[in-house]
């Protein structure tokens, strides 16, 4: 597929989040929900014309609660850092936000980023979600996992590809209408299983109140 959903992400942060990645670079769960196919993703009660519920959104950081990730894995290490994303405007548009946490001591030595792109309509927000499904398990360490009742359609998996310097990379991807919204937890010391098992439920409640800010 010519233009994926992480094509659309550019990862060119201002230089203050520059310094803290800098940082970071520098410091040296089943819970009973369905696999996911592997398949093209299922949309058949959305409607599937016009541009979508959703406008590019342009200040990503106010707009998130950080609050029960926080309580889930760790303390948050300064401000979050937000950027604009996106290549081509014309196809899709978005932002970025990170925030940047420490699981010890007092340096930052992992970080929680969150994506949203709106897509210009329904359509091709269906068939980016369907590449990104189709794509996870080549990515995962375990079952990609589908989550219920949380935006149009959503999976979460453990990212091993390309996760280097993180021991641990925990992704949740979200579809609803012509948004996707993508939550990484990210840490270079391997989370405990207390944290992932907190982690994934915090997640989706980080995008499930984003959501309808982003609608507004």
């Amino acid at each position: 597929m010519g233009t994926s959903g992480h094509g659309m992400r550019a990862a060119r942060w201002g230089a203050g989040t520059l310094v803290v990645l800098a940082a970071l670079a520098g410091c040296s769960s089943g819970d009973g929900k369905q696999s996911a196919d592997t398949g093209a993703s299922s949309a058949a009660a959305e409607a599937t014309k016009g541009p979508g519920d959703y406008r590019p959104p342009t200040a990503l950081c106010p707009k998130i609660d950080f609050g029960p990730l926080t309580a889930a894995v760790a303390p948050t290490a300064g401000a979050p850092k937000g950027q604009l994303t996106g290549s081509d405007p014309s196809t899709a548009a978005g932002a970025a936000c990170l925030q940047a946490f420490r699981t010890t001591g007092t340096k930052a030595d992992g970080r929680s980023t969150v994506y949203c792109t709106a897509w210009k309509d329904v359509p091709t927000a269906i068939k980016q979600y369907a590449y990104r499904l189709s794509s996870a398990p080549k990515e995962a360490q375990g079952a990609v996992v589908k989550e219920s009742g949380l935006g149009g359609e959503a999976f979460r998996y453990r990212n091993v590809k390309d996760a280097a310097p993180f021991a641990d990379d925990l992704r949740l991807v979200v579809r609803d209408s012509n948004m996707e919204c993508e939550v990484q937890v990210q840490s270079l010391k391997p989370l405990t299983d207390q944290q992932v098992k907190a982690a994934w439920p915090a997640m989706a409640v980080t995008v499930r109140t984003l959501l309808p800010e982003l609608r507004s």
